[in-house]
């Protein structure tokens, strides 16, 4: 009797070693791997080299090598990115904001695959009605940046889509401040000086939607760039008090109402 019970004592002891080994292991891994991965969030309206630079920030890559590689990207694998220009602004709008997780050592194309690769999964849903309705995939992006740097509050979005749209059916210039800051800079005024920038981007001297995204644009602007909502709207004016913008259908009444919320 006692030497089977020293033997269950000693496979046991064995089982405990065992486990205790297995789980320790795999404790280590999941440490290591937690040591090794690198979290980021890219917020919605980041512009290229403001991803690049927060990469930076979390210890991925150098804002300069993830310039460089998405300024030269000449990769058409993507269904959305057939037909865009191969210049440097190929890319602006197509890299989707979320939050990611990579390895320490991961390269620059590796994630700017994955944000593409977002993007993708985040426009699936919308691909046969774009493709059904002959839009264009590119526009859909640039007016979307337009409307993510224009909109404060979600009610608001789809209407500053049909405003975009309502101004380009009627040949009129978009006049939109989100794109001289993207010429100037930030700035929380601008003058009469600043809205005679030149550049293509400038839309209170150029016609249509500019030449590219002025931002990556988040889920909720690509959609009402998709599907704006049906109005005769064509001004709007933010008020600073609730951060929603006023609507007017007539020049006059745009008048009334920057009278009102512009201080």
């Amino acid at each position: 009797m006692k030497f089977k019970k020293s033997i269950f004592i000693i496979i046991v002891v064995v089982v405990v070693v065992v486990l205790a080994s297995y789980g320790i292991f795999n404790l280590g891994n999941k440490v290591d791997k937690k040591v090794n991965t690198v979290t980021v969030t890219i917020p919605e309206g980041y512009s290229n080299k403001e991803i690049g630079q927060k990469l930076e920030k979390s210890g991925l890559v150098t804002e300069k090598d993830f310039t460089e590689k998405v300024q030269n990207w000449t990769d058409n694998n993507y269904w959305f990115l057939k037909g865009v220009p191969n210049d440097k602004h190929k890319l602006d709008g197509f890299l989707y904001p979320a939050t990611y997780s990579f390895p320490k050592n991961v390269s620059s194309k590796t994630i700017i695959n994955k944000m593409l690769e977002g993007f993708e999964m985040n426009i699936e849903s919308k691909k046969s009605y774009i493709i059904k309705n002959k839009l264009s995939i590119r526009n859909i992006v640039i007016t979307a940046s337009l409307i993510e740097k224009e909109a404060a509050k979600d009610v608001d979005r789809t209407k500053i889509a049909s405003v975009i749209y309502n101004r380009l059916n009627k040949n009129m210039p978009l006049q939109i401040d989100a794109t001289i800051l993207y010429v100037i800079g930030h700035k929380e005024k601008l003058y009469n000086k600043d809205l005679a920038v030149q550049s293509p981007y400038n839309t209170y001297l150029n016609k249509g939607l500019p030449p590219s995204p002025i931002c990556n644009p988040g889920t909720k602007p690509i959609n009402a760039a998709i599907h704006p909502a049906n109005t005769d709207f064509l001004y709007y004016v933010l008020n600073s008090k609730t951060n929603e913008h006023i609507f007017a259908k007539t020049y006059a009444e745009h008048v009334k109402n920057v009278a009102l919320y512009i201080k």
